[in-house]
């Protein structure tokens, strides 16, 4: 009888230990299993993350030709936004022929762009030519586009061009009335006290367009 109860003692603690056992196999499984889980979504987040910076690196970034009088003609990569100035900067700068006058500087580049970089010598034939730089040409739109319409001006617009006082723009006001207007800047020479050096002297300020 002693021996049955012993048995039935050691088969209880042996199923005890067991059921024990088996929770922490079960425990020890799910804990690997979360932890491989979450590397699992730690290595997922790294390569969007990654794969979202290689897109952002690629849409701020531009590529540009220069050539011409530069140290080191070539294909360069550059920030979105950049300068001319930096992909001369890019290409080594500029060589000692080059014309430096020739370029806007601080003029952006769009992506695909290709800068040539005149020597002095190709400048000079150019101009030769009747051919003006980017700069020159930006110069002289800005110059025309501040000339002042001397059909249209006011009385205090016409008052901004030098050697235009108030009497002298109230007769220009007066003349285009009583003519339908100036068909021509040289038209404004039938005005009174406005010919010979007082007309040179506003010509490069007016226009009729």
């Amino acid at each position: 009888m002693m021996n049955r109860k012993k048995s039935m003692l050691l088969l209880t603690i042996f199923w005890i230990a067991v059921i024990f056992g088996s929770c922490d196999n079960k425990e020890e499984e799910i804990l690997i299993g979360q932890q491989e889980e979450t590397t699992l979504k730690e290595e997922k987040n790294s390569g969007e993350s990654q794969e979202a910076e290689d897109i952002q690196e690629e849409t701020s970034a531009i590529w540009v030709d220069v050539s011409g009088a530069v140290k080191n003609p070539g294909v360069y990569k550059l920030e979105n936004g950049a300068r001319i100035f930096q992909a001369i900067e890019a290409a080594g700068g500029f060589s000692e022929d080059a014309d430096p006058q020739w370029l806007n500087q601080a003029a952006e580049i769009s992506d695909g762009e290709k800068i040539f970089v005149y020597t002095k010598e190709e400048t000079q034939t150019l101009k030769e030519q009747g051919i003006s730089s980017e700069q020159e040409k930006e110069n002289a739109e800005k110059a025309e586009e501040a000339r002042i319409n001397i059909n249209q001006a006011s009385l205090e617009e016409l008052q901004e061009i030098p050697g235009i006082g108030e009497a002298r723009a109230q007769a220009i006001i007066a003349y285009r009335e009583e003519t339908g207007g100036f068909g021509s800047i040289e038209d404004i020479q039938q005005v009174s006290g406005i010919k010979g050096k007082t007309f040179e002297k506003i010509e490069p300020y007016i226009t009729v367009e």
